[in-house]
């Protein structure tokens, strides 16, 4: 604790939290987006769940300061709808990962388990994106094969992360079948 900051004073890190009206998290890394790496998650999703659990909705925000003289603010959900576009349903992207094997298929994975944890941590994730992600991974037949192929741990966890959003509801899918497909695709990968 701080100098002058006694617990229960309304002065504490909680207290902080509760009256918060923002949360400007920067992005300098030009090699790297909100969707990759575990940090901005934990970060602005825990900020964020923190928030909710004491009452309070602050924005959150992503000021893209890649370009030092032009920076960028964006609420986390623009960002995040940019980066679901721009790479995570990029055909170049995923032929990319492709080429990798064992480890493409991780980082697709990587890319659906922090866009679950946004939804599940700050709501900024609509559900028309989680199923362009789910369409674009698991619903086009040979990227779908190529997780069970080359690593079929990485296959399991992208199914688990979609049916948790189900389950939670956090992605409603106009599929009838999605759930089964889900399903079918972990019994394959325990295979």
């Amino acid at each position: 604790m701080g100098a002058g900051i006694a617990p229960g004073d309304g002065t504490g890190f909680a207290a902080r939290v509760a009256a918060a009206d923002m949360l400007v998290h920067g992005a300098d890394d030009p090699g790297r987006d909100v969707l990759e790496g575990g940090g901005d998650v934990g970060f602005m999703g825990g900020f964020a769940a923190a928030a909710a659990l004491l009452g309070a909705m602050p924005d959150l925000v992503v000021l893209d300061t890649k370009v030092a003289d032009r920076p960028v603010a964006r609420p986390l959900s623009a960002e995040i709808a940019r980066v679901v576009r721009g790479r995570a349903l990029s055909k170049r992207f995923i032929a990319g990962q492709m080429r990798h094997g064992w480890r493409g298929a991780t980082e697709l994975a990587e890319t659906v388990d922090r866009l679950i944890g946004f939804a599940e941590t700050t709501g900024a994730v609509p559900g028309h994106l989680i199923d362009a992600v789910h369409a674009a991974y698991l619903g086009d037949p040979a990227v779908r094969a190529f997780l069970l192929e080359a690593n079929p741990d990485a296959a399991r966890l992208i199914a688990r992360r979609f049916a948790d959003a189900r389950r939670r509801g956090l992605w409603q899918t106009r599929r009838n079948d999605v759930d089964g497909d889900l399903a079918a695709l972990l019994a394959e990968a325990a295979e």
